[in-house]
């Protein structure tokens, strides 16, 4: 399996093997698959049995960047968190920790800095509004996982439960 850079997956022969073996319900017919010889000789088959076809994806006629800009200029979550001040929530939410100090405020600072200098901030809201169904229908989430645990930011919006100022991790790790 590979991913383009238009985030579009294809699969191998052999990756669509192991997905009817494991699912025989599984639609290849929503697969990308690398076009080779197999791949055209199916296609012909499908016509005469009225299967559905493999298919390879047609690429978007834009910039990855601008591609990617264009998909998540509207994330499916309600209106009230698509201009949410991530600041604010941060901000609210060291001081309900009580770790309302210098060295968390200025790494708080410099991290949201890093994230609205790439652009991340509609990233951060959403963050916020899957915590929140999360949290609302009980659904059981680990500690923390990977370089995410040394976002200080992510920490308190919810998404993970390590203090990373405690443990003096680096957000940089995290972002770069």
């Amino acid at each position: 399996m590979t991913v383009d850079e238009y985030g579009q997956v294809y699969l191998s022969q052999q990756d669509v093997l192991n997905n009817l073996y494991a699912d025989p319900s599984y639609d290849i017919g929503t697969t990308f698959v690398y076009e080779d010889e197999e791949i055209k000789k199916h296609s012909q088959y499908c016509k005469h049995f009225d299967i559905a076809k493999l298919t390879t994806p047609s690429m978007p006629d834009m910039d990855p960047i601008e591609y990617h800009k264009l998909l998540s200029s509207d994330w499916q979550m309600p209106d009230e968190y698509k201009n949410l001040d991530v600041h604010y929530i941060c901000r609210n939410k060291l001081e309900t920790l009580g770790l309302v100090d210098a060295r968390y405020e200025a790494i708080l600072e410099d991290e949201l800095h890093e994230f609205a200098k790439r652009d991340m901030m509609h990233i951060l809201r959403f963050m916020c509004y899957m915590v929140k169904v999360v949290n609302e229908n009980d659904i059981v989430t680990g500690v923390g996982r990977g370089s995410s645990v040394s976002s200080l930011v992510l920490y308190l919006i919810g998404v993970h439960h390590i203090d990373p100022i405690k443990y003096n991790l680096s957000y940089k790790e995290f972002l770069r």
